[in-house]
């Protein structure tokens, strides 16, 4: 048993690692987005609806969107194990990540907006606060181990690369520019030969 979790564990802390970086940008950056969306008039007034609410009916709210998004991960798990076709499958996994994304985007902005509420109720403050400290001590754990740390060295890496490469394309002396130079260029040289032929 021992050589199997020898076998096992380096992945496993890999692809923790790669799920841990991708759910903070996630949350992070989703946080952000639902905060602009919330602007809009009829979700401005939904959010001070939700906010009046009483605890119970706060959770209730809160615990919604993950009960509704769940049948449509396994309609899609379901329409995968059916087809016969190879891009019925690849809908299915893009279903499931879009209701994924989908789903991070609602709990992370109701959360900001109900955990006040809830954390007035005694049960769900104590079971916050034990799977906060419970994941706070798995986080730090996965953090410590050095096949960790280098995969989140080599992943912020080719984040700062592709962020390199996205500045030189929009830059002026980027892709982009040379880009539209071409075009430029291009359309220059048909005016020429359109006056020449008339």
């Amino acid at each position: 048993m021992l050589w199997l979790k020898r076998l096992l564990t380096p992945p496993l802390i890999v692809l923790a690692a790669l799920l841990m970086w991708v759910e903070e940008w996630l949350w992070e950056h989703l946080k952000v987005l639902t905060a602009w969306v919330a602007k809009f008039p009829v979700l401005r007034w939904l959010e001070q609806f939700i906010a009046r609410l009483p605890p119970y009916p706060t959770m209730v709210v809160f615990l919604v969107p993950g009960a509704l998004l769940f049948p449509v991960k396994l309609a899609a798990v379901w329409f995968m194990t059916r087809s016969q076709f190879p891009g019925h499958v690849l809908i299915g996994i893009g279903v499931i990540l879009a209701a994924k994304v989908l789903g991070t985007a609602v709990v992370a902005r109701l959360y900001v907006i109900c955990q006040p509420k809830l954390m007035t109720i005694g049960w769900f403050a104590r079971l916050h606060d034990w799977l906060t400290a419970t994941r706070d001590r798995l986080y730090s754990a996965i953090r410590a181990m050095p096949l960790y740390q280098a995969t989140r060295a080599r992943l912020s890496a080719i984040k700062q690369t592709v962020g390199r490469m996205l500045r030189v394309m929009r830059g002026r002396r980027g892709i982009g520019a040379r880009w539209r130079a071409i075009r430029r260029w291009l359309k220059r040289r048909r005016h020429l030969r359109r006056s020449r032929l008339a």
